[in-house]
């Protein structure tokens, strides 16, 4: 069993290994504090509880960073490279509030384009949308300080994790995976909560949740719809808990049985607007708007019903 001398002796190597002279200057440049990013020479994290700018200011704040200042187009290309990855593994936000332009000092935000390239944009005060933090150099030490002091065998969540999932109601069921995976020494307990209440797995009620790994499978029944998950790891060190997750259904309404009257433009050709019926979630437009494209490009002409 280590005495109180011998675990201040361990500490003080790993302060030595981090702190070269004084006590805030740290020496690995490239490493970040346990849920932040490394991007380029900075360190980011993703909040994907959605707020208003002055909401998400102080947010950033209060974990030690600020918004994400993207005056520099080298900030915006480091960051938009976290995003294309985070974006290509389901996680679907396209727009994310920023720091305000040191110009105008209008809110501005980075939105996904259609072309998948990521550009800032002026929103207004009241828009809401998930945000970015930078972590500034002082919190970085701090942080990194902190850490220190905690013992490695803490649990610590390591999945990314969307804030909405879309599931297709039916009857024969299959299941939807929500994630979780958790390290930590000894390894830590995975428990799932469903509206703020603990699931008891295996259920006794009518509806059959399972785990696998950490991951809670749910059955995708309509039953389920708008209901708000989020898991917690705990071991003998502490415990955490991770975002929640809302379960929406997707659906796709009929279209019309004929679209709506098409007159020609004063310089050839005619605009056809993509009519599309109530659906959810919204990327399936782009489907049918690419099928407009595709009957233009090979019979010269669009059918007059769908």
């Amino acid at each position: 069993m280590e005495t109180s001398s011998t675990l201040a002796d361990s500490h003080m190597l790993d302060l030595e290994t981090l702190l070269v002279e004084g006590p805030f200057f740290v020496s690995d440049g490239a490493q970040c504090p346990s849920g932040w990013l490394v991007s380029g020479e900075t360190c980011v994290r993703l909040f994907l509880q959605a707020a208003n700018f002055n909401d998400a200011k102080a947010k950033c704040e209060d974990e030690e960073g600020i918004l994400l200042d993207c005056d520099q187009q080298t900030v915006v290309d480091d960051v938009a490279d976290i995003l294309h990855s985070l974006f290509e593994s389901g996680l679907t936000e396209s727009t994310w509030l920023v720091k305000e332009s040191s110009e105008t000092m209008f809110p501005r935000a980075l939105n996904r384009g259609k072309d998948s390239k990521y550009r800032l944009i002026d929103v207004p005060d009241s828009a809401v949308f998930p945000f970015i933090c930078l972590l500034t150099q002082i919190g970085r030490r701090s942080l990194l300080f902190q850490q220190l002091l905690l013992n490695k065998g803490s649990p610590t969540l390591t999945s990314v994790v969307p804030s909405e999932v879309y599931f297709h109601p039916r009857a024969d069921a299959d299941f939807v995976a929500l994630p979780c995976a958790a390290d930590g020494n000894p390894a830590p307990y995975i428990t799932w909560f469903k509206n703020d209440v603990e699931l008891a797995i295996p259920s006794s009620s009518n509806i059959s949740f399972l785990l696998s790994g950490g991951s809670l499978l749910v059955p995708a029944v309509s039953s389920l719809a708008y209901s708000s998950f989020y898991c917690t790891a705990k071991n003998i060190y502490g415990e955490v808990r991770g975002p929640s997750i809302l379960l929406k259904p997707a659906f796709l309404d009929s279209f019309r049985p004929h679209r709506l009257e098409v007159f020609p433009l004063f310089n050839g050709g005619a605009r056809l607007d993509c009519d599309a019926p109530a659906h959810q979630p919204s990327q399936s437009q782009l489907l049918y708007c690419l099928s407009v494209l595709i009957q233009l490009f090979i019979y010269g002409k669009v059918s007059t019903t769908v």
